[in-house]
């Protein structure tokens, strides 16, 4: 809520500031960045709380689930992401974007004590042929592949400490004329390098489309009090996704093959449950209980 708060503030200095203060905005034109820090050692949000600056605006990410708003003069083009894990030193890390015209949601931005290099191909799932110009994106980071399909994503954060957090991301391929594929990396970095091997993308009409986005979904349940509880999906003590359950009490997460909890928390409430992904492909309900 101190984050919310801060916010109203910014948002009024800017308002009343005009030409004078606010980062140069000039009396233009504002717009609003929003998005998630991951802290890729647990899977979760950074604590204590990061802060996230545009320019001269920053404001600090939510402790529970690392939420973060900043509205900015419009044409911004990167956040930087500053954070000091207790006892440890400080991690200051810089996404950038195209610049900004309108609202963006930047998704998850995921930082860590070190970075590496993501690597592989985007191919036609069909012919095998490889695909120029795919957009290849995981954890905040981008990357666009080139004439015989291959990407080399830079500065994607990593942990010794989170191998199953970062095996765990969720990366997301686009091209023209084909289904977007989600993906994730198949193996830990050598060498400061991770080489995810091809990623087969399906031709749009082609008789084997793509899973969708997510491969496990449920309700928290009793469906009357679960909307906005805390979902997190755990491998182990790791947790590797975690959101708000939507208005209807309905989570969707696309996870890789593995054991998993699922856990809900509302309030002092909270409801578990184990199950396993043996298809990454076939969807899966599966849901949780408050008590």
């Amino acid at each position: 809520m101190v984050a919310r708060a801060v916010l109203v503030l910014t948002m009024l200095a800017l308002l009343l500031g005009g030409c004078g203060g606010g980062g140069g905005t000039g009396g233009g034109l504002l717009v609003t960045l929003t998005g998630r820090v991951v802290w890729i050692e647990t899977g979760a949000a950074p604590n204590p709380a990061a802060t996230v600056r545009s320019g001269s605006i920053s404001n600090t990410t939510d402790l529970s689930d690392g939420f973060f708003t900043l509205i900015v003069p419009q044409g911004a083009t990167s956040v930087t992401v500053t954070f000091t894990p207790t006892g440890g030193s400080a991690v200051v890390r810089t996404f950038s974007f195209p610049a900004a015209t309108s609202d963006v949601d930047l998704g998850d931005l995921y930082i860590g004590p070190q970075v590496v290099t993501v690597q592989g191909r985007t191919v036609n799932a069909s012919s095998g042929a490889p695909i120029l110009g795919a957009t290849v994106k995981l954890a905040g980071r981008m990357a666009v592949s080139g004439a015989n399909g291959s990407f080399s994503i830079q500065d994607v954060a990593f942990s010794p400490a989170g191998l199953t957090v970062f095996l765990g991301l969720q990366g997301q391929a686009t091209a023209t004329g084909f289904f977007p594929r989600s993906w994730s990396p198949s193996q830990g970095p050598v060498g400061g390098v991770a080489d995810t091997g091809d990623v087969s993308m399906s031709p749009v009409g082609s008789n084997d489309p793509p899973p969708p986005p997510f491969n496990v979904a449920g309700d928290v349940l009793p469906l009357s009090d679960g909307a906005d509880s805390l979902v997190q999906v755990l491998k182990g003590s790791a947790v590797i996704r975690f959101g708000r359950a939507d208005g209807s009490s309905r989570y969707r997460f696309w996870i890789p093959a593995g054991n998993y909890r699922i856990k809900a928390v509302k309030g002092s409430r909270t409801g578990e449950r184990a199950f396993t992904v043996t298809d990454p492909s076939v969807v899966q309900e599966v849901d949780v209980t408050l008590p």
